[in-house]
């Protein structure tokens, strides 16, 4: 419940392109800031759709961002930071490295540890995505997924307490 995520069975007239897709919340306090959407099992189209309007890049879920933890974790992308989360970790999610803004350095500086959850299930991109955030980010430790796993599933094999372990919070 508190992620909100939500499928699109009947969308909006004018919207059909997002039916059958898993639709994910960015939320603030506010509310709803904006909307992405997943492609589900052998879908044809993109991976990723956006609500028309929404094309400020944002920090998904900010609000791991009040736990008062010493160390938070960065995930490429929204699921791998639900995953986290689901599995006791403060994290937040960056939809790619392209989706990194430079002042979102500041909001990770007064932590004494930021964990970037790297990918390696992508030909290296999520080691590159890690990598170049380790380089952005102060006091960052890189962690990257056993090959061939994100953190989502690497979590559902190996289960929660894995990722703990190899975060090095256990």
């Amino acid at each position: 419940m508190r992620f909100r995520l939500g499928y699109v069975d009947v969308p909006l007239v004018g919207h059909e392109f997002f039916r059958g897709r898993l639709a994910i919340p960015y939320l603030t306090r506010s509310g709803v800031v904006s909307l992405k959407f997943r492609r589900l099992g052998d879908m044809d189209g993109p991976k990723y759709l956006y609500q028309s309007g929404t094309v400020a890049k944002r920090i998904f879920n900010p609000e791991a961002l009040f736990d008062d933890r010493p160390y938070i974790c960065i995930c490429e992308g929204e699921l791998d930071a639900i995953t986290a989360e689901q599995a006791g970790l403060p994290a937040v999610g960056i939809a790619g490295v392209d989706n990194w803004q430079p002042y979102f350095r500041r909001v990770f500086a007064g932590y004494e540890k930021v964990f970037i959850l790297g990918d390696n299930d992508d030909k290296g991109q999520g080691e590159t995505f890690a990598q170049a955030l380790g380089e952005l980010v102060p006091n960052s430790r890189v962690v990257l997924m056993p090959e061939g796993h994100d953190v989502n599933s690497f979590v559902k094999e190996a289960g929660p307490d894995a990722l703990l372990g190899k975060v090095g919070v256990l």
